[in-house]
């Protein structure tokens, strides 16, 4: 999940995003067809788009002002970095009325709450106020870490049961005027969802789209191949594959504890955060992948089973049937736990995927 920030840490974001993943998914063997690839900063990351035979007329000087369209109109629905986007209207909204939403932010919202009752409200999308108090949202982050009458008066602000909806018209109902949404952990994941609707309306069939850890793959690559997509080791300060699974027709999010994190006192900080503690988890579970039909719901999803944990999080992959990898701390090593739904995918990895697991990408 990585919350929306200002474009101003663009520079600082994209040698440490852009060029490691970029050449994962690449590869480096000769390209056979034509590609498109486009990158660029949105959301407080990165976005990658690429694109094998394009259809005719496409190419990337008219498709790179249509993809920054389609990302700020994102933003503009669902940040809580941008004053005046509709979400954060709907957050200073003090109503316990009905407010009415726009479709496209009750579907990021309904989709929320769905995970939330799923999950007996692990994630919850009302979780902003600890997000703030953490210091990872909007607010500049407090040089102490909050006292614990303050993570209780922010938990008296959260839980999803607080917050309705309806579709017709679409609305939402807040039980208090101070509930505070935050859509972060959906947001990547939407953005990827909504570049695919305009690509395929425009007639492309071989793409990948990724926001940060979100990312979107259908039919093949440049080479004629599966789109593969490198699932990284949980490291902090580097970048090193784990392994590598083919991608066509599907969603794929990671959301892990290793790079948006902060550390005090020599214990780090990271920003998934437990509703039920109010706190930042503190697991020996690195990372989670899951791979499913939309981004959004595999984004959700992740950062649900990174709260859940080690334990809890491979158990209720598997009573779902969700398709979720586990990357567990195991002293200096690392130990990958695959659901029975995403194991699937595994044995359908070319038998040279295993030698890019110690591949390491940092440049």
């Amino acid at each position: 999940m990585t919350h929306f920030v200002r474009a101003s840490v663009w520079r600082a974001v994209r040698s440490l995003l852009i060029v490691p993943l970029l050449l994962t998914l690449s590869g480096c063997a000769e390209r056979t067809d034509p590609m498109i690839e486009l990158s660029g900063p949105t959301m407080g990351t990165y976005y990658s788009v690429k694109i094998a035979r394009p259809p005719a007329g496409l190419n990337a000087e008219t498709l790179e002002p249509e993809l920054i369209r389609v990302l700020d109109g994102v933003i503009a629905e669902i940040s809580t970095y941008d004053p005046n986007s509709e979400l954060s209207r709907l957050n200073a909204n003090p109503s316990t009325d009905w407010i009415p939403v726009s479709a496209n932010l009750l579907a990021v919202l309904a989709e929320g709450q769905r995970i939330a009752e799923l999950t007996n409200g692990v994630y919850d999308v009302t979780i902003g106020p600890l997000v703030n108090l953490w210091g990872f949202g909007p607010e500049r982050r407090p040089d102490r870490l909050p006292t614990e009458a303050e993570i209780q008066a922010a938990r008296e602000r959260v839980g999803y049961r607080k917050l309705e909806w309806r579709d017709s018209p679409p609305a939402v109902r807040k039980a208090r005027g101070d509930l505070y949404i935050d859509l972060s952990s959906l947001g990547e994941g939407y953005g990827a969802d909504r570049i695919v609707d305009w690509l395929e309306s425009r007639g492309v069939s071989d793409y990948m789209v990724a926001i940060a850890g979100a990312i979107r793959a259908k039919g093949l690559n440049d080479k004629g191949q599966p789109w593969g997509i490198a699932i990284e080791q949980p490291l902090p300060d580097q970048r090193a594959v784990h392994r590598v699974v083919p991608v066509s027709g599907h969603a794929l999010s990671t959301s892990g504890d290793y790079r948006n994190f902060f550390e005090k006192d020599g214990k780090r900080y990271s920003h998934e955060i437990d509703p039920m503690t109010g706190a930042p988890v503190d697991r020996k579970l690195g990372s989670v992948t899951v791979i499913g039909n939309a981004g959004m719901v595999v984004d959700g999803l992740a950062t649900a089973l990174m709260v859940l944990g080690e334990e809890r999080g491979p158990a209720f992959a598997e009573i779902q049937g969700i398709a979720a990898y586990f990357i567990v701390r195991e002293g200096e090593d690392f130990k990958g736990i695959a659901s029975t739904a995403f194991q699937a995918y595994l044995d359908t990895a070319a038998p040279d995927s295993d030698s890019a697991q110690k591949t390491n990408t940092e440049h």
